[in-house]
C-alpha cells in the first residue's frame, strides 16, 4: 500500500471542498466543547458534573458518526453538507450509542490486560463506525467484529499512516492549533481513503 497515493487522493478529494470540510470540523469541535463550558466542572474531585458531561458528550457521539459519514462520501466523490452530522440522529440514533459503548467497554477490558493489547485493539476498531456507514443492517455486536476482521493484516498499515502525518501534527502545534483546522480534514479523507481500499479488499477475499 503506498502512503503517498492514499494522501494524494485525500488532497484530491478536498479540491474545492475544503470550507465545508473546515466548516463541519469546527462544528463539530464547538459542540463537543459545549458539555464542558455549560457545566464547567471546577472542582477537583470526581462530581455529578463530570457525569454530567460524559454522559452529554457520549449522547452525542452520533454527531461525531456523521463527520466521518461526510469523509467517507468526500473520498467517494460526493456532495457534504452539514446535515451529514445530523443524519444518524435521524436514522440510526441508538445503535451508534451501543456500538460506541461495546466499542469503548472492549477497549477497557483489553487495556485492563495490558497496555499494548489495548492499542492494538483501538486499530482492530477503528473501522466500526465506517462499516456501519456501508451496512447499516448490522448490530452493534456484528459491526465491531467485522471492523477486526477487515482490519486483520491491516492494523500496521494504519499504524504507519498515522505515523506519515507526524510532520503535519507538529505543523499544527507550531502554528497555535490553527493548522489543525486543514490538518484533521486531510487526515480524516486520508483515512477514509484506506477504508474503501482495504474493504474492497476484504469484500474480494470474502465474496469471490
Amino acid at each position: 500500500m503506498y502512503y503517498s497515493k492514499l494522501r494524494a487522493k485525500a488532497r484530491e478529494s478536498l479540491k474545492g471542498n475544503w470550507l465545508i470540510a473546515i466548516g463541519l470540523f469546527v462544528v463539530t469541535t464547538i459542540i463537543f466543547t459545549l458539555p464542558d463550558f455549560i457545566f464547567n466542572p471546577n472542582e477537583y474531585n470526581f462530581s455529578w458534573r463530570d457525569i454530567a458531561v460524559i454522559l452529554a458528550t457520549w449522547l452525542l457521539t452520533p454527531m461525531s458518526v456523521g463527520l466521518i459519514w461526510a469523509w467517507i462520501d468526500l473520498s467517494r466523490g460526493k456532495d457534504i453538507r452539514f446535515g451529514h452530522l445530523v443524519h444518524p440522529f435521524q436514522t440510526i440514533f441508538t445503535k451508534t450509542i451501543f456500538v460506541s459503548f461495546l466499542q469503548g467497554l472492549f477497549l477497557l477490558l483489553w487495556t485492563l490486560l495490558f497496555i499494548v493489547p489495548g492499542i492494538i485493539k483501538s486499530f482492530s476498531y477503528m473501522m466500526t463506525f465506517y462499516i456501519l456507514r456501508d451496512r447499516p443492517e448490522l448490530s452493534p455486536l456484528q459491526v465491531i467484529t467485522e471492523s477486526r476482521k477487515m482490519m486483520d493484516g491491516h492494523k500496521g498499515e494504519a499504524f504507519v499512516l498515522g505515523l506519515t502525518f507526524i510532520g503535519w501534527f507538529l505543523l499544527g502545534l507550531v502554528t497555535l492549533g490553527i493548522g489543525f483546522l486543514w490538518i484533521v480534514p486531510y487526515i480524516s479523507v486520508t483515512f477514509a481513503h484506506f477504508y474503501d481500499t482495504i474493504r474492497e479488499e476484504y469484500e474480494a477475499k470474502h465474496h469471490a
